[in-house]
């Protein structure tokens, strides 16, 4: 997959994973199937994946589908990230697995924006199930962030593999994302008991 920068040269659009589970590499493959270059990075190298650290430094745009905890780490610690678009996949759920955690009142991708103030923070893909990832047949995706041409890219990418996608103007809107995300694993594991579902957004003309 090709852009173009900002002299008008063509160059390749990698993107790089940070966490190779399911949900990591779900949306790989679904970025490869529409012809981007996809990087995985896990903590230990195996088959397949680079080290955390040569995903960042060579990708150019980035996906944390860590545990939000090990994410908190990783933000910090991983150099040649400036103004990169970071997408947060992640959810804090409580250890109890019985709510969201609010870090200082706020969402979990605002900080990591504190953390990071050098990256550009986008919260999506973390409001559904891995199934609708591999299977977005049109459901809804928000993404939120502060910098909106990072959030028009984030939206390019959830449309092209699928995703009937919505941008929010700030960032602090991932609060209501985490909170739409837990709403979606509660009602799939405590209410419903079954993840065949997903959210959409219709519009109607009055």
């Amino acid at each position: 997959m090709q852009r173009k920068n900002c002299e008008g040269e063509s160059e390749y659009m990698k993107i790089g994973i940070l966490g190779a589970g399911k949900v990591g590499r779900t949306l790989g493959r679904k970025f490869e199937d529409v012809g981007y270059e996809v990087l995985y990075g896990t903590r230990s190298e195996r088959e397949g994946t680079m080290s955390l650290q040569e995903v960042a430094s060579n990708a150019q745009i980035l996906l944390l589908t860590t545990p939000f905890a090990a994410a908190v780490d990783l933000i910090q610690s991983l150099r040649d990230l400036d103004d990169k678009i970071v997408i947060d996949v992640t959810n804090p759920i409580a250890k109890e697995f019985d709510a969201i955690e609010r870090p200082e009142g706020k969402s979990g991708a605002e900080h990591l924006q504190e953390l990071a103030p050098h990256v550009r923070i986008v919260k999506a893909f973390n409001q559904t199930g891995v199934e609708n990832l591999e299977n977005p047949n049109m459901s809804m995706m928000f993404i939120a962030g502060d910098e909106q041409e990072s959030v028009r890219a984030v939206q390019d990418l959830a449309s092209k593999i699928g995703f009937d996608a919505h941008t929010l103007r700030h960032l602090k809107l991932a609060r209501e994302l985490e909170s739409l995300a837990w709403l979606w694993i509660h009602y799939a594991t405590k209410e419903r008991k079954h993840r065949n579902f997903a959210f959409y957004l219709k519009e109607n003309s009055f």
